[in-house]
């Protein structure tokens, strides 16, 4: 062998090395790599908690001011309907009163005998053996007298009627309004729901990432420590 050929061979060498060293320095470790993984993830999960926690509190915040106003409408349709209540048991004592005086007037005295002989009447057609200009004029008399008290009390229920009538339209729109926004709140508790239960996960995977975390730097300590002793011990 020439001594050419001995002195390439001897500068060639160390350059094969330092190349090899050197890649060896820019490729990561198992152990590295699954570091960079776990804080990759780590960063993604944390950001969707951080996500979740403030769509979870808009949502919060919106369910707690659509309660207020449920609670709002339902107090209002409750109000309605006992509005309408006190307007019926109004009504009733309307009626009695309008029924009494006219009962112990002289027209009311002489509708209760016109009735009374008209269901006879009706009740003894085949037995009646009135004359047929007393029949029609008694009739007529009879349909008179029904048309007074049919516009008596018409007239006396006519401002209780159109109060009542509003509010049935004051409840009907109250109790509309009631529906409307217990649906929404029902759709925003269930999106709350799903939110809350989004995160309850997301941190269960974030603490199980910390956890991982925790155990990949206890394993790097320890190799450390490891090599340490060894020192120690070739020192010795």
């Amino acid at each position: 062998m020439s001594t050419s050929t001995i002195n390439q061979n001897t500068i060639r060498t160390p350059r094969m090395r330092l190349r090899s060293a050197t890649q060896r320095q820019n490729t990561p470790s198992a152990l590295a790599r699954r570091t960079q993984t776990l804080e990759a993830r780590r960063t993604i999960i944390g950001n969707t908690i951080i996500e979740l926690e403030a769509d979870l509190r808009q949502q919060r915040g919106a369910l707690d001011a659509l309660t207020i106003e449920v609670d709002h409408a339902l107090a209002r349709r409750e109000d309605e309907g006992a509005r309408y209540q006190r307007l019926i048991d109004e009504q009733d004592r309307l009626r009695y009163a309008i029924l009494t005086n006219f009962n112990q007037s002289d027209l009311g005295m002489e509708y209760s005998k016109l009735k009374r002989w008209w269901y006879e009447h009706v009740y003894n057609e085949d037995e009646n053996t009135e004359d047929a200009n007393y029949y029609d004029n008694r009739k007529a008399r009879f349909d008179q007298v029904s048309a007074l008290f049919d516009e008596l009390m018409d007239s006396g229920f006519a401002s209780i009627y159109a109060e009542m009538e509003q509010v049935q339209q004051a409840y009907r729109i109250a109790n509309e309004r009631y529906h409307t926004l217990y649906q929404q709140q029902q759709y925003i508790t269930g999106v709350v729901s799903n939110l809350t239960r989004k995160l309850k996960i997301a941190r269960i995977r974030d603490r199980a990432l910390n956890q991982a975390r925790g155990k990949n730097q206890r394993r790097t300590s320890h190799k450390r420590g490891k090599k340490g002793k060894n020192t120690r011990k070739r020192r010795l």
